[in-house]
């Protein structure tokens, strides 16, 4: 069932994960391209760097990043208990409570290689602070991993009565154009090392799923298709503090 203490998570445990405690198709192809990256730049053995997720929803992705890296490498912060405790049942990655907004995050400073941050910024009201406090932590050339959803024309379709797929969650109060997101990275000292658009084809009925399958027969990429990738459920971006 859903958590209910939990309101900006709209998933279930089912919807995460398989009976056997792995985790589903749908979220392997979701995060499975961010991990990619991550092998790709510090190497296939991750070569012991540490990964903080922040706002790790029921751990998804750390459960996926325990495949490739040491658990004693992994943290998490949310600052839903049960939340936590869901992801424990999942996990070995240590956990703490905390919010971003907080003055002091419940770890040390310049500590971390990488930090991410999926699908929570767009619950924030002051997306920027983030980005304030993701520097404290970051060890010198780390990096900051990114995705929220991606307002272009699909998504302002969603509420277009038989074609649109609702947005059922009321407390996504700051979605925003990709765009704004990168003004607001390099407006507070980020450089943007990668950006995209991706994940799935989504947002409205029936066309996504009919490109889907047209793609998928061409053996093409989506994500990389003008136009094709206004459908692309997030927009997603790889950042590192500008050097001073």
């Amino acid at each position: 069932m859903r958590n209910q203490n939990n309101i900006t998570y709209s998933h279930t445990v089912s919807t995460i994960y398989n009976s056997d405690g792995t985790v589903k198709e749908f979220q392997r192809e979701k995060y499975l391209p961010k991990i990619k990256f991550l092998e790709n730049h510090y190497g296939n053995k991750f070569n012991g760097i540490t990964i903080l997720d922040v706002g790790i929803g029921y751990g998804a992705f750390l459960s996926l990043l325990e495949e490739y890296v040491n658990y004693e490498n992994l943290f998490g912060m949310d600052p839903f208990e049960e939340s936590i405790k869901i992801a424990q049942n999942f996990i070995s990655a240590i956990i703490k409570k905390g919010q971003i907004e907080n003055e002091n995050w419940p770890f040390s400073e310049k500590y971390f290689d990488v930090i991410t941050c999926f699908d929570v910024l767009e619950h924030l009201r002051k997306p920027k602070i983030f980005l304030g406090r993701a520097k404290r932590y970051l060890k010198p050339n780390g990096i900051v991993l990114i995705s929220t959803p991606n307002k272009q024309l699909p998504y302002l379709l969603r509420s277009v009565p038989v074609v649109g797929i609702p947005d059922g969650n009321p407390t996504h109060i700051n979605v925003r154009k990709p765009n704004y997101w990168k003004r607001l990275a390099i407006c507070n000292n980020w450089d943007i090392i990668q950006s995209w658009k991706g994940e799935h084809l989504t947002h409205i009925k029936y066309v996504p799923q009919i490109l889907s399958q047209i793609f998928r027969f061409i053996k093409l990429d989506h994500r990389k298709v003008p136009l094709i990738n206004a459908f692309e459920q997030s927009f997603c971006l790889i950042l590192q503090p500008k050097k001073e």
